[in-house]
Parts: C-alpha cells; structure tokens; sequence
C-alpha cells in the first residue's frame, strides 16, 4: 500500500520511504500518524457511507479516508465537553471489519437505530456520522448536515459513575471546526522517547512502531524512521521550554499541564514559581481538578499545605483525596469547606486509617446514599477482622446508617 502524506511537506519522504512507510502500516493525515493504517476507501464504500448521511461527506474526512480508511491513534486529545476541560480518549478510526465493538457499518447502525428510537420524524440519514472513538465510552463524529456547521467535529461521551474524577452524566462538546483542526489539535504530553518502556502514556506506540521501521533492513527504513521521529516529536507540548521563556502564564495548555506535573510531583518549589509567573494555583487543570485536588489525590502532601497557605479553594478536595489523607488534614479540608457525602466517604474506604472514616461519618447526616453503603461497610468490617479497631468502626457505621435509613 502506498501511503500519501497529508499536511507535510510533499518532498519530505522519498518513494521508497513512502513504500515503507505503507508496509509497516504507517499513515499520516494532518502531520500525525495513523498507525495499522487500512487501504485507503474506495468509491463504492465511499458512496455507502454518503448515502447514510444527511448531506455530502466533508472534504477533510475524505481526504483521511482516501489516505488511510481507518486505522489506530495514539495521541493526547483534550476539549471542552460539558462545561469542563477534560481528557477526550481518540484511539480509534473506525473502518469496516474492525475489531472493535463495533466497526463503521455497525456504528452507523446503532447510531441510526438510537435515531429511529428517539427521533419523532427523522429523515433516515445521520446528520452526525461516527468516525472513531474509544470502545463504547467516547464517540467522535463529523456534521454532514449542510449548512454553517458541515464538516465540525464533536464528542460525546458516556456518564461516569459519581466521584470518578468529579464528574457524572453523559456529554456532548464540539471539539473543532473540521477533521484537520482536530488532527492539529493532538499532540503529546510526554515525549515517548524519555519514558521507560513500560509507561502508560500516549505516544508509546508511536515510538515503538517508529523504531520497529528503523530497524528494518531496507537502507530507507532510518532516514523514514528519523523523519517520523521529528513529526511526532514536533507534537510534544514543552511546557518546560514556555516556563524558561517565560510565555507559560499566557499559554493555557501548558499552564494547566505544568501546574498539573507540579502538584503531581510534589513539587511545591516549581508551584511557587509558576504562581510568581501568573499562573493561578486554583485554576481547573482538567476533569473539572484543581492543582490541590491533584495534589490530594496522590497524597503530595507538602504541595496540599503550600496551596492551602495559597487560601485555595478545597470543595472537591476530599472527593479527591479522602483515600490519602490523614485525620488532621481531612478535618483542616472540613473546616475550610470541603464537600462531605457518600462519594466522599466511600472513597475514604479506602484509606488505611480508619479515623478519617470516622471524621466523615461524623460531617454527614445519614440518607438513601449512606444506606447503599452498608452492604459495602460489612462486608470491609468482616475483611478486617485481624484488625478490631477498624472492624468496630466500620460496623458501627454501618448500623448507624441502616438504623437511621430503617427509621
């Protein structure tokens, strides 16, 4: 197969480069690669899939399926979905026959089938056609619809249970105005080539499959595989770099992620530096979290008391972080207004010292939430049977909410 690149320079790859490049399954649209890229669409299933849709296929989504149709992803994606700023999971490019829960002909039917549920006249063509996603949870799809918005990329994604990452219920955002702005907007947070082997990062896959085609014995396979590493590494998000130029505070992407990595790490030397620069130790850094909120939920303590002294706002801080904190730090969280309830309790299960259990317990008025806990509550209770301290605790607070529910 012979992959022609989109959005690099046209001269970059030789052919025989190109050859390699479509035998190891390489793709690239938009400057980023498409990895276990498929032959390229042909005109009868490019019609198939135009007469399912409302209005003509946009331009970009042909221009990807007529390079590659289809293929895996392997880049950070985020966007404003639902009101917050969260991580968008963009790992797959449907295409017939894929190995997914369902391929692009499925997809196009459970779409179309959601419609004639739920669509009182709907017209039989999907104004909205899914292109890719991540297994069942996140969706993206491309407007055929004719009109202003033909050819926009948005998101949807299923709802998450309460507490996970603070957020609940299933979204919807746009995610940008075409399919290339949207490839534009995938980039790396990690260089993959400074992680271990082992990491779970985005782009690890993009640098074992680059090195797999350098050590290939075909003399074009080094320079081909040189020139990708550029491209990738082109995408790779230098917040550090932004911090010595002193353009991060300006910059939003890198200012979230560097504050992010300084609460993460425990870093509250960097913390104070970034705040020096302008960057607000409060401001959402992704998933609806805050600096603190990261810093809680890892337990990096000194970083949690350098922005408490900040005078930050902790409301999420114990649905965060009730699995980490100590009795004294779950108590300072309560008396600066951290919101306690049964998310916030349950996730304090967790935590090896059952007193903070126990400050929590005593921050809530049982209702039907804290019921649904019991079953949870006894079942611990017995598992910590070599522990009496913690048994007692657990029990009594499983009686105390099954009696107040009872009553």
């Amino acid at each position: 197969m012979t992959v022609v690149p989109d959005g690099v320079p046209p001269d970059l790859f030789s052919a025989g480069e190109l050859r390699l490049l479509g035998e190891a399954g390489i793709a690239l649209f938009a400057g980023r690669l498409v990895l276990d890229a498929q032959p390229p669409i042909d005109d009868a299933a490019l019609a198939a899939v135009a007469e399912r849709c409302a209005g003509p296929l946009p331009e970009a989504l042909v221009a990807l399926w007529r390079i590659t149709f289809g293929g895996r992803l392997d880049y950070d994606l985020r966007g404003d979905i639902g009101g917050q700023d969260v991580a968008v999971s963009f790992s797959e490019l449907f295409h017939p026959g894929s190995d997914g829960y369902h391929d692009l002909w499925g997809w196009i039917d459970h779409e179309c089938a959601l419609a004639e549920e739920h669509r009182s006249g709907w017209s039989g063509r999907l104004a909205h056609l899914p292109i890719g996603g991540f297994e069942y949870l996140e969706r993206v799809y491309v407007d055929t619809a004719t009109g202003p918005d033909h050819g926009a990329v948005d998101c949807w994604r299923q709802g998450l249970p309460p507490g996970w990452e603070l957020q609940t219920g299933d979204r919807v955002g746009r995610l940008a105005d075409d399919l290339r702005a949207l490839f534009g907007r995938l980039v790396l947070e990690h260089d993959p080539w400074t992680l271990e082997d082992d990491a779970v990062e985005a782009g690890t896959d993009l640098r074992d499959a680059v090195d797999e085609l350098a050590g290939r014995a075909d003399p074009h396979a080094r320079t081909a595989a040189e020139k990708l590493r550029r491209l990738v590494r082109a995408t790779v998000l230098d917040w550090r770099g932004a911090l010595e130029q002193g353009t991060l505070a300006k910059r939003r992407r890198l200012r979230r992620l560097a504050l992010d990595r300084a609460a993460a790490a425990d870093d509250v030397e960097l913390l104070a530096r970034l705040v020096e620069l302008g960057c607000d130790p409060a401001e959402e850094v992704g998933n609806g979290m805050t600096p603190i909120d990261v810093a809680l939920r890892g337990g990096a303590t000194a970083a949690v008391r350098w922005l408490l002294d900040q005078g930050v706002p902790v409301e999420n801080g114990l649905l965060a972080g009730a699995h980490a904190v100590d009795a004294g730090l779950a108590r300072d969280l309560i008396d600066r207004g951290a919101t306690v309830d049964a998310c916030a309790l349950s996730q304090a299960l967790a935590n090896q010292d059952v007193e903070v259990v126990r400050v929590l317990s005593r921050a809530v008025q049982p209702d039907d939430e804290l019921a649904r806990l019991v079953p949870r509550l006894r079942t611990l209770a017995v598992q910590a049977g070599q522990d009496p301290h913690r048994s007692a605790v657990l029990t009594e607070l499983a009686d105390r909410f099954d009696r107040n529910h009872r009553t």
